[in-house]
This record gives structure tokens, sequence and C-alpha cells, in this order.
């Protein structure tokens, strides 16, 4: 698994850029499904088997990025947001322009430690305080590698093995959801109803391609995969976030959106506790995942979210544990299995 994780980890995937992504799920799934297809916006939808319940499973595939929007004469890069960006981490670090002729590699570029002023040193930079260096000596070199505005940026890729099943890389909102969706529709075998296996599109800046998708999907029940805020770090006080590494899977009860129904709880909280799976509850003040929008879908969406714990969400440092991750599978895909009891 750590191996198709870093092939997706690879792949780049903005916000409204998909398409590298969705190539890549679509040759991983497709051996596997009996329909594939791609909707209007974007989302690529695969289904396996017939008849109800129908059941549908999700992982975004966009990530956070970053978009051209200004260069100036010394080729010099100004840049946007794209999707909840951080900007105290994004000073140093390696990023690439995915221009019309190829992929350029730059650095984001900011004031000199040795220059500034104190009053510069104590305060976070502003989004315009900062620029894409490609290394270019005016705005002609940059037009000829292909840069223009508009164009997509994405973070440099990686990813390390840490400490026993733990690893560390950018990206993983969400491509622990399409390695999990993958590895869920391959061994997924002699279960009743039909499987919808959902790549949505724009999740990151606004829950945008799931919407669709269900709409045409109107699946009987929902489930969402997703990583979540692990509770683990020096930084955050007892309470203030529960999940934690190595401890399972994590059942979002409540986000800003929505609240998970009882009785999609209660068959969870069944199955978890009939196949020895521990799982974890999560409880997001802010924030929300594709799950938290379906309710609001046609007369409404029975939906949850299945989330894996993470250290250090939307940073090039994203710490998982792979042990997580397995037991995520074994208890989505049992869910599926079970969903014809439930769910008509």
């Amino acid at each position: 698994m750590e191996e198709l994780l870093k092939k997706l980890i690879e792949t780049s995937s903005v916000s409204g850029c998909e398409e590298n992504l969705r190539d890549f799920l679509i040759k991983q799934i497709k051996p596997y499904v009996d329909e594939t297809r791609v909707d209007k916006i974007g989302n690529v939808i695969f289904k396996k088997g017939s008849g109800r319940p129908k059941i549908m499973i999700n992982a975004h595939m966009d990530e956070i990025g970053l978009m051209v929007k200004h260069i100036d004469e010394k080729g010099f890069i100004k840049f946007s947001p794209v999707g909840g960006v951080d900007k105290k981490i994004l000073p140093g670090q390696i990023v690439k322009i995915h221009g019309s002729k190829k992929i350029v590699s730059g650095v984001i570029g900011f004031k000199p430690i040795h220059v500034q002023k104190k009053e510069e040193m104590e305060k976070i930079p502003k989004i315009d305080e900062m620029f894409i260096d490609v290394a270019a000596k005016k705005d002609k070199d940059v037009a000829s590698l292909g840069i223009s505005v508009g164009d997509f940026v994405s973070f440099s890729p990686h990813i390390t093995k840490l400490f026993g099943s733990r690893v560390c890389g950018n990206g993983f909102d969400d491509r622990v959801g399409c390695l999990m969706m993958i590895e869920i529709v391959k061994k997924l075998k002699n279960f009743k109803g039909t499987l919808y296996a959902v790549g949505s599109v724009k999740e990151e800046i606004g829950l945008v391609g799931i919407r669709g998708a269900a709409f045409g999907i109107n699946p009987d029940i929902a489930i969402s995969l997703d990583v979540t805020i692990a509770g683990d770090d020096p930084y955050l006080k007892p309470g203030e976030s529960l999940p934690v590494l190595g401890k399972g899977p994590a059942l979002l009860i409540k986000d800003a959106v929505a609240i998970v129904q009882k009785n999609v709880r209660k068959w969870i909280e069944g199955v978890a506790k009939k196949n020895k799976i521990n799982i974890q509850y999560d409880i997001m003040d802010n924030g929300a995942t594709d799950s938290s929008i379906l309710p609001m879908i046609r007369e409404g969406i029975p939906s949850a979210a299945v989330l894996i714990p993470s250290r250090y969400v939307h940073t090039p440092v994203e710490i998982i544990d792979m042990s997580d991750v397995k037991e995520g599978v074994k208890l989505v895909s049992l869910l599926v299995k079970t969903a014809h009891k439930y769910f008509k």
C-alpha cells in the first residue's frame, strides 16, 4: 500500500486540475468494475454490481495548491492560493508550475531574515509579499517556459517512511482516501447491491464536485473517505481534536455543516464491534467533508465519513499511520457488504 500511496502523491492534482490523478484512478480501478465514466465537471464514477441498495463511497481527488496570478518584468511570479493554504508555511517551499509546455520547478521566495526589520521578523508574511522564483532573468524567459496567468502550481511531492508503520508526506489530504477507495474496490467481492466509487473534484474549494455526482447517482447510503486532524500533537490541548495516530479510523459525528444520523452511526459502530475493528470519533467545530453536503442533496442522502488521523494537515509534512489506513479499508469493505441489511 505504501508504494501505491507514493505513486498517488507523485501525481499532482490541484483543485480544478485533477485530470492526472483521475487518469491514474481509472488505470487502477477500471479493470475491477463494470462501468467507468467521467461526468460533465470531471468527477470519475466507477460502478460495480447491480440492484439495491445503491452504495456510494468517495474520495476527493484534489489537493490544495496555488495559481499563477502575475508575472513581473524581472520574471518573478505572484500567486493566488487554491484551497486552504497556510501562508505561514509557504516561504522556502519548492513548487511545480504546470505550464503549457512542461512542468517547471520553482521556489517560493521571501525577504531574507538578514534584511528584515524587527517588526517584520515577528509578523506572518502576507501572500502578496511572496513570489515564485524560477530563476528567470525577465518575463520573456518565463513566457518561453510556457508559464502564464492561470497556471496551476503544486507543491513538490515526497513521501518518507518514519517510525514503525508511520509515514510522512504531502497531499495525504486526500490521497489517503483515494488509496482506500482503490483498495476497497479491488478487494470487494460477493456483496449485494450496486457500489459506486467516486473520485470527486474541487472539494478543497467548497465541496463542489460531489454535489452533482451524488445528485445523479442518488445513493441509498454514502461514505466519504478522507483524513482528519490528529489530536496527539504537543500544540493541541486534550479534547481539542479527538482522533490519534495508530488507534484506528475515525467516524465523523459532527462538523460545521452536518451531524451523522443515528441509524448510520449505529450501523457503523455495530459492524466495527462485531469485527473487532477499533474506531475513534471525531467532532469538528470547523471544516467539513464531502459527506457533509449530502444530506442537502435531493430529498437527503444518508451519509458518513470514515477518516484517517493525520498530523499537520495541509502542510508538506503530514504524518499518518498506515495501520489506520488498513483498518479503514477493512471497515468500509464490511460496511459495503452489510449495507443491504440497513438501507434499501
